[in-house]
């Protein structure tokens, strides 16, 4: 019954594995050069929340393809409660680190990830108890698949918050105004600050 599905959960598998490592990759490169610690510690959240949907993708495309819609919708409902677990975890941590401090820059999105987080999974469980009582629904099937597509958009969009690529060659807060260059930067940020002057 799945079998149209197919091409995609296999190519989903592969390309959440390939994301779970170059995600790994940023968080390593983006924070070895920042000696800031909240910083460290807003992305080390921020990616570990990007962590778990994209294990929830890969685990749930990849047993998916071993059988039919009663293994799809086991797949689906275990995964979202280890989301909903692991984000009932993060969101109090990422409060203490400050994502949700009204000084933060990226506060509406990181309420914006915390909400998707708690509804996504929480849809994902509802959805898959709802195939597992009616397994030939296709309609079914075609919105647990798009949840998973929901879930890649927002596995992307924390991995690029994450990278920082939104604030390459920004001075921190406070710095550029106060004609200070930052210590940790590399030779392309310090670049792009002095052509900010």
């Amino acid at each position: 019954m799945l079998g149209r599905y197919d091409s995609f959960f296999g190519a989903s598998a592969g390309a959440s594995a390939a994301i779970l490592g170059l995600l790994v990759v940023a968080l390593s490169i983006v924070n070895a050069d920042d000696a800031n610690p909240t910083t460290r510690e807003l992305r080390t959240v921020l990616a570990g929340s990007a962590f778990v949907v994209l294990v929830d993708i890969f685990f749930v495309s990849l047993v998916a393809l071993t059988g039919g819609a009663v293994v799809f919708a086991l797949a689906s409902m275990v995964m979202a409660v280890i989301g909903l677990l692991a984000t009932r975890e993060l969101i109090p941590r990422a409060k203490r680190a400050g994502n949700f401090a009204r000084t933060s820059r990226t506060r509406e999105l990181n309420l914006a990830f915390a909400t998707f987080s708690v509804v996504g999974y929480s849809a994902q469980f509802g959805l898959g108890v709802a195939l597992l009582a009616v397994p030939h629904s296709h309609a079914l099937q075609r919105a647990l698949v798009l949840t998973l597509v929901a879930f890649y958009g927002s596995a992307l969009g924390r991995a690029w918050v994450v990278s920082g690529i939104t604030r390459r060659g920004e001075a921190p807060t406070g710095l550029a105004t106060a004609g200070v260059k930052p210590a940790h930067a590399d030779n392309a940020s310090q670049l792009a600050w002095r052509d900010g002057e």
